[in-house]
């Protein structure tokens, strides 16, 4: 009896150390705002920076090496519906690629992978590299709300954002970022005409922020791909950061892009305000010119309240502004 309890006793501190060197993480975000989007004279309640739920977990392997995994769907808080993401393979233009599946279920990310002294390599459904590394962090609100600069920083649509069936490797040391992504030309969904590539490369030390990168898409089997470069660079003064954007990049239907911005953030009390300003052509017409701004106040470490406003008097025709206010809360 005395054996079977020491036995027992061991077995469970070994069970302890076990779980203590693996973790999953239950996460996500429930976002709404009454907004009006521009180009329309609709008013309604909508998602602000699209809510989603995920799980993450994390293994100690030892030497210094973890194993990792995450996967995230993205629903609509406003009605509870899933929004599954475009699971058709669809080219440019509306033809078919692939058939439909209507199962993209973890359409926001599914990557697993391992990370150590070489830096993280992942496979999976996985955002591209550049809109990480450049796109993504060059716009104050982050491709969320009415105030979005997505269309700008990526180019009109160039910008492709997440790959599927992806190798995806990232390192950082002292400051200094590279990473890199291949993945699949053809798979289940995709019928590419080529295999997507994208890279960037950064630095972040004390008030300075520099981040270039480069996507190839793949895109449209039969019509080559598109492409694109982007830069972004800024400098925290302290009462504020400010930046420039810029990016140039081929379409498919051969007209080049090029887009800038200038985003500031300032710290005001609990939280920040956020202006930018920018404009995108498409060979020597302008096709966007956005004006945004926007305060988002931090109630605590998880919830947010916002209000923003966008005016872009080119792209849209009529009822050109938009704005939302709304409440962002994180678990």
């Amino acid at each position: 009896m005395k054996k079977s309890l020491l036995a027992l006793a061991a077995l469970t501190a070994f069970a302890g150390v076990a779980s203590a060197q693996s973790s999953v993480t239950l996460y996500g975000r429930v976002d709404l705002s009454v907004a009006k989007n521009p180009g329309s004279d609709a008013k309604g309640i909508q998602n602000g920076s699209g809510s989603r739920f995920g799980v993450r977990g994390v293994e100690d392997l030892g030497g210094g090496m973890a194993a990792l995994f995450q996967i995230e769907t993205r629903f609509d808080a406003d009605t509870g519906a899933a929004q599954n993401f475009n699971a058709c393979g669809l080219r440019p233009g509306g033809a078919q690629a692939a058939p439909c599946t209507n199962n993209r279920f973890w359409g926001a990310r599914s990557i697993v992978g391992m990370r150590g002294g070489f830096g993280q390599v992942v496979l999976g459904r996985e955002y591209t590299t550049a809109f990480l590394g450049t796109q993504l962090i060059a716009d104050p609100w982050g491709w969320d709300t009415v105030a979005a600069n997505n269309f700008i920083t990526g180019l009109g649509g160039i910008a492709k954002v997440r790959n599927d069936s992806s190798l995806t490797y990232n390192f950082s040391a002292q400051g200094f970022s590279v990473a890199a992504q291949i993945a699949e030309a053809t798979d289940t969904i995709n019928q590419f005409d080529s295999k997507p590539f994208n890279f960037n490369v950064g630095y972040r030390g004390g008030p300075i922020v520099v981040a270039f990168g480069y996507e190839k898409t793949g895109r449209d089997a039969g019509n080559g791909d598109e492409k694109m470069w982007s830069a972004f660079g800024s400098y925290n003064f302290g009462m504020a950061r400010v930046g420039l954007y810029y990016g140039r990049g081929d379409a498919l239907n051969g007209a080049t892009h090029k887009g800038w911005m200038i985003p500031v953030v300032a710290p005001i009390g609990a939280g920040e305000l956020r202006a930018s300003f920018g404009n995108l052509k498409a060979n020597s017409t302008k096709v966007s010119d956005q004006f945004s701004l926007g305060y988002h106040y931090n109630m605590s470490k998880r919830t947010t309240l916002y209000a923003d406003m966008v005016r872009d008097g080119k792209r849209y025709a009529s009822s050109k502004t938009g704005y939302d206010v709304g409440i962002k809360h994180n678990f």
